[in-house]
């Protein structure tokens, strides 16, 4: 994808983001894999380093989830494709 592409992702990401958002809490869930827990790790110190420390990762009682929001998720991919279009926040 070249940098114009990453743009236009970022900014439906970031509109679906906010629609999401306004539905209340939607859950979404991950395999519980070493790929998973990272980007959960990464995702969760932008939003909130603090709460990050208080909580940690929200996994399921059997181990075999994580359970993220799904309006985070895209925020955080926006993110993501802002930095791969150079685009500063």
């Amino acid at each position: 994808m070249d940098t114009n592409a990453w743009a236009i992702l970022a900014k439906l990401l970031e509109l679906s983001a906010d629609e999401f958002s306004n539905h209340g809490c939607n859950d979404f869930d991950l395999p519980n894999t070493p790929e998973n827990n990272a980007l959960m790790v990464a995702l969760e110190k932008r939003n909130s380093e603090e709460e990050f420390k208080e909580y940690g990762l929200n996994i399921s009682k059997d181990g075999k989830k994580i359970y993220a929001n799904d309006a985070i998720l895209m925020s955080y991919f926006a993110h993501l494709a802002r930095e791969l279009a150079g685009i500063e926040e």
